[in-house]
């Protein structure tokens, strides 16, 4: 028989676990995955939802392939919170959405310093917009541009050629300009059928693409990666801060850190996977000139409004900071 302590001491554990149970709120994420339930990014995030559920959150995730229908789903007010790459999330937060800026990070280091930074708490003004808030910002990796044609390994070999530009990215389309190429308009729908059967001569993506959209099929015998690293990739996910607690965008960035030595692995995997053979490697003159074109890229959207000055000076002073040689350190961009 139990006492009467021991009696009263197992009800109140109980009423706690209830009182937790009860008190969870439910919140749907939109989660665009481009294989779907079983994809990459569903597997990135198979820990948040018990991580959430420490925050008094039951996250409900609603996996989309297509990532303008989940967009439009938050929109509507169908989710609380949307999985996106940064060319869609730029139209909800431009901050966060340029910190996929074309040569805006350099490397893995410096990847690092720029989601640090962010997860300052202080930091999280900068990642909102209105209503809207950034609070995961997950790197994919280095831009690489896949070609059908391994004799496509410089800028000039780029004029004439046929370059995909991803829902209607400005960054491609400046490149595509400035490099004398004609600009293909795709989607993650149909980029990788486009590439693989030859209605696109340059890709920029990154190496986890490779097996995930089977582009091997594209780059056939003849094609390559030119092995310039663009930018960085990102993911980022985007909540309506009025349906969350003031700290969820904080607790969200710090997890992003907590993930990052996981994100690098899975990248340099991938990057591992590729075979040599198709790694085409850059000379200085190369490299120099994609240099510029970046930084003309950069400073054109920013004077157009479509690229966030403040994340671009951030941007600048990282790079700085890290290789303070580097002749754009003379003067902010």
């Amino acid at each position: 028989m139990m006492n009467t302590a021991t009696k009263t001491t197992i009800f109140i554990f109980c009423a706690l676990f209830s009182v937790q149970s009860f008190s969870l709120e439910k919140k749907k994420y939109c989660l665009w995955d481009p294989v779907g339930k079983t994809g990459p990014v569903v597997e990135f995030f198979s820990d948040l939802k018990p991580k959430a559920l420490g925050w008094g959150l039951d996250l409900e995730f609603i996996t989309y392939t297509d990532e303008k229908v989940a967009s439009n789903d938050f929109k509507a007010g169908l989710c609380d919170a949307v999985h996106l790459t940064a060319i869609l999330s730029r139209n909800y937060v431009p901050f966060a959405g340029s910190l996929d800026a074309i040569g805006g990070i350099l490397s893995d280091d410096e990847l690092d310093r720029v989601l640090v930074t962010l997860a300052n708490p202080k930091a999280g003004k900068l990642m909102t917009n209105g209503k809207y808030e950034v609070v995961a910002s997950f790197p994919v990796g280095s831009m690489f541009a896949f070609v059908n044609d391994k004799n496509i390994d410089t800028v000039a070999e780029f004029s004439g050629k046929k370059i995909s530009v991803l829902n209607e990215d400005p960054q491609a389309l400046q490149l595509s300009s400035l490099a004398g190429a004609s600009p293909v308009g795709t989607s993650l729908a149909t980029f990788s059928g486009q590439f693989n059967n030859g209605n696109i001569d340059i890709l920029l993506m990154p190496a986890l693409a490779y097996n995930t959209f089977e582009l091997y099929q594209g780059l056939g015998t003849d094609g390559g990666i030119i092995d310039h690293r663009f930018y960085y990739g990102m993911l980022q996910t985007v909540i309506n801060k009025e349906r969350f607690d003031d700290n969820f965008g904080n607790l969200m960035r710090e997890y992003v850190v907590s993930r990052l030595p996981f994100i690098h692995k899975q990248v340099k995997d991938a990057e591992a996977e590729i075979p040599a053979k198709y790694w085409i490697k850059t000379d200085a003159d190369t490299k120099k000139e994609l240099d510029r074109f970046s930084k003309e890229i950069r400073v054109s959207l920013k004077q157009e409004g479509k690229m966030d000055a403040k994340a671009l000076t951030l941007l600048w002073k990282i790079r700085c900071s890290n290789d303070p040689a580097r002749s754009e350190c003379a003067a902010p961009e």
